[in-house]
């Protein structure tokens, strides 16, 4: 998905050539959840022949516009490498990929991102996005566009799985998360959202959008309240500019960080923007994620 025409820099980044840039293929724990709910793991794929693996979103504005690129291109190399659709299960219904998948005529393997592990691990950033493995299991393209050096990259791989050239995105700046603390004792809210889904998702997905805006409000005033809160946003189509630009634009008071490399997000189960976990004592108590609703600081506490 780009950002209002690619500000966001962490999406924009340098496409460079590169024979020295290295990602492992995959490793036992990344697995992905198949149509009919079976757990997949890569290593049935991944260096056994080449692989294209295609991150993707129904919200996703340019991911819809490059779905008949995608399809054709399985229809022109399909037998001879090996295509895997990858929704990235945030804020997803399978009513809603399923449409995707009949409006498009998608004949690939479509498959689920239910842990956020192999997004996390192929450095994944924001949708679509798009990774061609050569047949050893060697990551040797990441992008965003469905162009001609994408198209390259695919004829070579279909001749004998190998390729000598690698298109790699430029690197971005490697943070530490914050570290976040849960007190044994006590209450504590942790709030989980994305610096884009009030307005990216508001023509799209207008409730989503709606329940975004009212859950940072809620939020707001539960710490005005006095209620002890911190907020985590998805690294995902984000930069610390991004960030800033959210705290401004919502009037934060409140202790707010990234979680770089979405671990907070993947140990937390979040697959759906906002959520606000409830601790007590070191253990969740409560999840919210419908923020339709006043929400009393005398009903968590």
């Amino acid at each position: 998905m780009y950002m209002r025409n690619k500000v966001i820099s962490c999406l924009v980044g340098l496409i460079l050539f590169s024979i020295c840039h290295t990602i492992k293929a995959t490793e036992p724990s990344l697995v992905l959840q198949s149509e009919s709910g079976e757990q997949i793991s890569l290593d049935d794929y991944v260096g056994k022949k080449s692989t294209y693996l295609k991150f993707w979103a129904t919200w996703c504005a340019p991911c819809m516009e490059q779905m008949p690129h995608f399809e054709r291109s399985f229809e022109v190399y399909g037998d001879k490498i090996q295509f895997i659709a990858i929704n990235i299960d945030l804020n997803e219904t399978q009513k809603a990929i399923q449409s995707v998948k009949g409006k498009f005529g998608l004949s690939m393997p479509m498959m689920t991102d239910n842990t956020g592990r192999v997004a996390q691990y192929y450095q994944f950033l924001g949708t679509p996005y798009h990774v061609l493995l050569d047949r050893t299991g060697k990551v040797i393209y990441q992008g965003h566009d469905a162009d001609s050096a994408l198209n390259k990259t695919l004829k070579l791989l279909s001749h004998d799985g190998l390729s000598k050239q690698t298109q790699l995105l430029a690197a971005q700046g490697r943070y530490q998360p914050a570290l976040l603390r849960i007190p044994d004792k006590g209450i504590k809210g942790v709030y989980f959202t994305a610096a884009w889904c009030d307005w990216y998702l508001a023509d799209s997905r207008p409730d989503m959008s709606k329940n975004c805006i009212n859950g940072q409000s809620q939020v707001n005033r539960l710490f005005k309240q006095g209620f002890t809160i911190e907020s985590r946003i998805s690294q995902l189509w984000t930069d610390t500019h991004a960030a800033t630009e959210y705290i401004t634009k919502f009037n934060v008071r409140h202790p707010l960080s990234i979680d770089f490399g979405n671990e907070l997000f993947i140990e937390n189960s979040i697959s759906i923007v906002p959520t606000l976990i409830i601790y007590k004592d070191g253990k969740i108590i409560e999840r919210i994620t419908d923020f339709s609703t006043h929400i009393s600081l005398e009903n968590i506490q």
